[in-house]
């Protein structure tokens, strides 16, 4: 991952994704709502269902999971790899409290997210994934159905989390994002967990975004300095 100067990393990786499509089409792309810089509402460290409940586990879910709780009261936790500056993996990184840009063209959705720099690129040729080895951000596939974008990824490394608590999932799990703006510039995020490994059941839960005010870009929010000046890895309130 390249490392350029605090606050450059979110304009250059907007140019990069931007010249990713010819010039003439720009013109010919309407623009899209959800292009922007938003800003999570709240930022869950558990995740519950749409409904408030808990997720589905299986038997082997939830011993995942008492292994994580129990991990997190220990001296040195493992359980959580944000704790050294590892990536995230989604759909955590959407869950935390650091602002994160969209950009928007008919090739490719890009993620640019404040927290230590990660980012992601959404397929949007129609080609299906074919992943290599499990990664982070995974291998997300992207299509427009009206005005919501749904992104499907696998090859989600499962030595990342879902949630600030814990929740486990597998290399196979598949997530299943739905995003549209509603009427009052509200980003709506649907998140689709389908991992019968860790879950009897496919769940879902539901994330809402309120945009950044004009002109706020995403500025880089460098993990281990912060460590380095006695602060936690991941700030616990949303930043404005």
């Amino acid at each position: 991952m390249s490392h350029l100067p605090s606050r450059r990393l979110g304009a250059h990786l907007a140019l990069v994704f931007a010249c990713l499509v010819p010039a003439s089409s720009w013109a010919r792309a309407a623009p899209s709502p959800i292009a922007g810089t938003w800003i999570a509402d709240s930022s869950p460290v558990h995740v519950l269902t749409r409904e408030g409940k808990e997720p589905p586990m299986t038997a082997d879910g939830s011993d995942a999971y008492r292994a994580n709780l129990a991990d997190s009261t220990s001296a040195q936790p493992q359980f959580d790899r944000t704790r050294w500056c590892a990536g995230p993996g989604v759909p955590r990184i959407m869950f935390m409290p650091t602002p994160f840009e969209i950009v928007v063209n008919p090739r490719i959705v890009g993620f640019i997210y404040g927290w230590y720099r990660w980012h992601r690129a959404v397929d949007m040729s129609g080609e299906p994934a074919d992943p290599l080895l499990p990664q982070p951000m995974g291998y997300p596939v992207g299509r427009w159905e009206d005005d919501t974008l749904v992104i499907v990824s696998n090859g989600l490394s499962g030595d990342t989390i879902i949630d600030g608590s814990g929740l486990p999932h597998s290399d196979d799990m598949v997530l299943e994002e739905r995003l549209h703006v509603d009427g009052r510039d509200k980003l709506h995020v649907r998140f689709r967990i389908t991992d019968p490994e860790f879950y009897s059941a496919p769940w879902e839960t539901e994330m809402t975004y309120h945009r950044a005010p004009a002109g706020q870009r995403v500025e880089d929010d460098v993990c281990p300095d912060r460590i380095a000046a006695g602060g936690p890895a991941i700030e616990r309130e949303v930043r404005p």
